[in-house]
């Protein structure tokens, strides 16, 4: 292969496609191959396999595929690679419903934004997850270990997985940078902004995330860039709660989400309606049900 991406000793970068760019896998090679993260359903045969035959691997040698979360496109081709190989599966322990339950993401965000998320179909085979991690933990690899740094915000169960020998931290998509309608959260703002306090703080030296991010649009980000990216998605993120702020004391009466959406005319719906239970379970507004969905206004 002419394309292969060694992000650091022993650590490999996969570009899956998807959409119009592509979600990471990253393949740690020991005695024994571990992937983080497997793409969508068709990943392991079109971008997985092809690349560890072009570092001379087998699929066949793939003994655990490690997750940074539960969504479709980072664990949708699990279950092919673990029919394929009989690999173990590993997720935060707030994944493992996800996981197992492949539907349970969609019946949730229907429930809490149903006029963003109709009722469908999962979009993933759901997997036994047999390795369950938390925050702290590390995961021995033929010699090598992984730290696990949890980072909710986009979803629950975001979690880095981390080569501190090194200063490799793979993210997944914890860290949403800015611009391109980002950042895309489907679970807390307020944990987002957590995590990424806490990341400041890290001695990251190589970021792996999970798609080509804004303002970069890389997925490898090394020293200065790889820093300059965790502060810009915390900067986007506490501009955003302002704006949302602003639109509802400006607004003066109840509006919709997707009117608030319309007037900022960045970011997504969805994260839009993560600032909103943030600030409802901070007292600080209130949802109304109206006859043609719900309405959020100023507490009194």
């Amino acid at each position: 292969m002419d394309d292969l991406t060694e992000i650091a000793k022993g650590i490999h970068l996969v570009k899956c496609p998807w959409a119009n760019y592509f979600v990471s896998s990253c393949i740690i090679v020991g005695e024994s191959i571990t992937l983080i993260d497997a793409g969508t359903g068709e990943s392991p045969e079109v971008a997985i396999y092809p690349y560890l035959r072009g570092i001379g691997r087998e699929p066949s040698e793939i003994s655990c595929v490690l997750l940074t979360h539960a969504h479709f496109d980072h664990c949708g081709g699990v279950a092919f690679v673990k029919r394929d190989t009989g690999c173990k599966v590993g997720v935060h322990e707030l994944g493992k419903p996800f996981l197992e339950d492949a539907g349970l993401i969609d019946r949730q965000l229907h429930e809490r934004f149903p006029s963003l998320f109709p009722e469908r179909e999962p979009r993933f085979d759901s997997v036994k997850a047999d390795i369950v991690f938390k925050d702290g933990d590390r995961i021995d690899l033929d010699g090598r270990q992984l730290k696990v740094l949890h980072t909710p915000g986009h979803s629950a169960c975001s979690s880095c997985l981390i080569d501190e020998e090194q200063g490799v931290y793979i993210c997944g998509d914890s860290i949403q940078g800015r611009g391109g309608r980002r950042p895309l959260l489907f679970y807390s703002s307020n944990q987002y902004l957590e995590s990424m306090k806490r990341l400041t703080e890290e001695p990251i030296k190589v970021l792996v995330t999970g798609h080509p991010f804004p303002p970069y649009n890389e997925a490898v980000l090394r020293g200065e860039k790889a820093r300059r990216h965790v502060y810009e998605s915390l900067r986007a993120m506490e501009e955003l709660n302002t704006l949302v702020w602003n639109v509802l004391v400006a607004t003066g009466e109840p509006v919709s989400l997707g009117q608030i959406h319309e007037r900022l005319g960045i970011s997504q719906p969805v994260t839009i309606g993560c600032i909103l239970e943030a600030l409802e379970k901070d007292g600080k507004v209130k949802k109304i049900k109206a006859e043609k969905g719900e309405l959020w206004s100023l507490t009194e």
